[in-house]
């Protein structure tokens, strides 16, 4: 299994800008990105079509990591990010790419038969192939021209299989019922076995020490042999079994798993012979065809798998015996399936004349890979690059296996709980005193606020002349207030003395202009402003502020005075009103003007604040607002 520690080389924050990479990765987060637990938090990366997805995260920087998502298809995922208690998590992503859909190299007449078995040597420069025309060729991979032809007899002559030993010099091929050991460096040939099977050997695998091999054959027997004397180890069968098909060993060669006429997949440890094998699900058609004609173990831990007549490949838990995935897609028998020899991809032959590559839970990956004849073998390099892929077309063909353009990409975001801070919407009449609460929400699911409380700093911003304060209001327009307070399980966290004065304009925005935590970084202030509605104070006075017509005021304040000029757009009574920030009368005139402009001076001495001016004219009535700072 390619697990997160294994090779280094991978999701859109919410409201997170969509940047497409160039190479496959991430498209977001960013590093660095802020995630908001508890929220959902839609992942998103760039992928070829046909690619498979599987994420990580990490919350202690990588020492451990737990599985999110698995082969995911799609280049998203909507992830419903838990509470947790950290402020650092890490997040990779492994872009599994499929195969190039057309083959790299091609021998068209390999052999003049069916060709039954393709399998790479160990160091991945040769192929070994044997076909139904009595012959076995080694093949150069590099160029796919055969380096070596061994005529072994003619097309009555039994050849379905064939491996490389460990060193990649000697060659084991079963010939009929018996074995033949072919040495390439120096063309030596043994044979041995003769009368130890009674009928043609159908597959055989090689130890991965190259000091055993195993050959399960038409007989009803399986054998194991020691590859250094050349003898057989022992021989067994199963009750009901006629005939095997298929044998391997698992990578670290404790076990062995082996497939026959029954349906059922056996594995046991050889070494323990006195152990019963144990037995795994069953294959089979609607025909009642039961043969298993692949048995490999997958590349993750306690992974097996088999392939047989119903054109399925099955994924096996070797601890538990349970059905863990199933591939489904080919239309007839698959009679080949290898595992990668590192990383999570399977390759599969079958009758339909494709080659398909799936990931261990079954999920197709890639692009279908068209052989152009029934396939009855396929394998993979040992670097997992490419795929060789025989059959009964008697055609070699190779395939880049797209392992080399997966990627593997880890970054590191920052979480935080999301803290709304709001201030509410009030309404009060001026020269009202009020209470401005700061509100707190969302508290009751954060785990660090279950056990503590921290100090923090909340600057709120509202108009001058509502604030409350020795001195009275100041004369600039906007204030504001610093707040020291303690974030903690409760709605309120502070409030806000306010006299609400008549001021500019009657409806006050007030806001949270920033908060800052003390001793911790677990938190993100969502900020929600607030307002404060206020009733004016003068009698029949709407608080709409505004002209009519050419009806208009100007004022301005000087020391100790407030001069207003009234621009009178007719002739008639007019009746001015002011009132002070309380909503108190202090000066009242009926005078009769004529059109133009008149100027009123009011001597008295006012205190700082706004004013609030009525002008009724013969026809309409406007309400004008004076700030007064001499």
């Amino acid at each position: 299994m390619l697990n997160p520690g294994h090779r280094t080389g991978c999701v859109l924050l919410l409201l997170a800008p969509l940047v497409a990479l160039a190479s496959s990765g991430w498209r977001s987060p960013r590093p660095g990105d802020t995630v908001l637990m508890g929220r959902p938090l839609l992942l998103q990366w760039h992928g070829p079509e046909g690619s498979s997805a599987t994420v990580w995260y990490s919350l202690d920087t990588g020492r451990t990591w737990q599985r999110l998502i698995l082969d995911h298809r799609a280049d998203s995922f909507l992830w419903h990010l838990p509470a947790l208690d950290t402020v650092r998590l890490l997040l990779r992503l492994q872009l599994e790419q499929g195969a190039t859909p057309t083959p790299i190299r091609v021998q068209r007449e390999a052999h003049q038969a069916p060709i039954r078995c393709v399998r790479f040597s160990p160091d991945g420069r040769y192929l070994v192939t044997t076909a139904d025309d009595g012959v076995v060729k080694l093949w150069n991979v590099s160029t796919l021209e055969a380096i070596d032809v061994l005529v072994l007899g003619t097309r009555a002559t039994a050849l379905y299989s064939a491996s490389f030993i460990a060193d990649s010099l000697r060659v084991l091929i079963a010939v009929d019922s018996t074995l033949l050991l072919y040495d390439r460096s120096t063309g030596e040939r043994i044979r041995f076995g003769v009368g130890v099977h009674r009928r043609f050997i159908r597959d055989l695998a090689v130890h991965p020490s190259g000091r055993y091999a195993a050959t399960a054959a038409d007989d009803a027997q399986l054998c194991l042999w020691d590859l250094g004397t050349l003898n057989p180890i022992r021989c067994w069968s199963e009750p009901g079994v006629s005939s095997w098909y298929s044998v391997a060993f698992s990578p670290d060669g404790s076990l062995l798993a082996y497939g026959g006429n029954d349906g059922v997949v056996y594995i046991r440890s050889w070494q323990r012979p006195w152990e019963p094998a144990r037995r795994f699900g069953q294959h089979g058609d609607s025909a009642g065809n039961r043969v298993i004609w692949a048995v490999g173990f997958g590349t993750e831990e306690r992974l097996a798998l088999s392939a047989g007549v119903d054109g399925t490949v099955r994924l096996w838990n070797v601890q538990t015996g349970q059905e863990q995935a199933r591939a489904i897609g080919h239309r007839f028998h698959v009679r080949s399936a290898r595992a990668l020899p590192w990383g999570r991809r399977i390759v599969s032959g079958s009758l339909d004349s494709t080659v398909r590559q799936w990931t261990p839970s079954g999920t197709p990956l890639g692009p279908v890979l068209w052989h152009g004849g029934q396939v009855l073998s396929v394998d993979y390099s040992p670097d997992g690059t490419l795929i060789a892929s025989a059959g009964r077309d008697s055609a070699l063909r190779l395939w880049e296996s797209g392992v080399e353009r997966s990627t593997d990409d880890t970054i590191a975001v920052v979480l935080r709980y999301p803290v709304r801070l709001r201030l509410p919407v009030l309404s009060q009449r001026a020269g009202e005193f009020c209470l401005l609460p700061l509100l707190h929400e969302d508290y009751g699911w954060i785990p660090p606020l279950r056990q503590d409380s921290f100090a923090c700093r909340v600057a709120v911003r509202l108009p001058s002349w509502l604030a409350l304060r020795p001195g009275g209001p100041s004369a600039a327009a906007w204030d504001t207030v610093q707040l020291e307070t303690w974030l903690r399980a409760a709605d309120t966290l502070a409030v806000v003395p306010l006299r609400a004065l008549a001021g500019v304009p009657s409806r006050a925005p007030v806001e949270i202009v920033s908060v800052s935590w003390s001793g911790t970084e677990a938190f993100r202030a969502e900020l929600v402003p607030g307002s404060l509605t206020i009733q004016g104070p003068c009698p029949g006075a709407e608080p709409v502020l505004g002209t009519a017509g050419s009806l208009k005021l100007h004022y301005e304040g000087s020391s100790g005075q407030l001069i207003v000029t009234l621009s009178a757009d007719e002739d008639g009574d007019y009746d001015l009103r002011l009132f002070d920030p309380m909503g108190r009368a202090v000066w009242h005139e009926r005078v009769h003007l004529r059109h133009g402009e008149h100027v009123f001076t009011f001597c008295q001495k006012a205190a700082i604040g706004a004013y609030w001016l009525v002008v009724r004219s013969p026809s309409r009535q406007i309400v004008q607002p004076l700030w007064y700072a001499p």
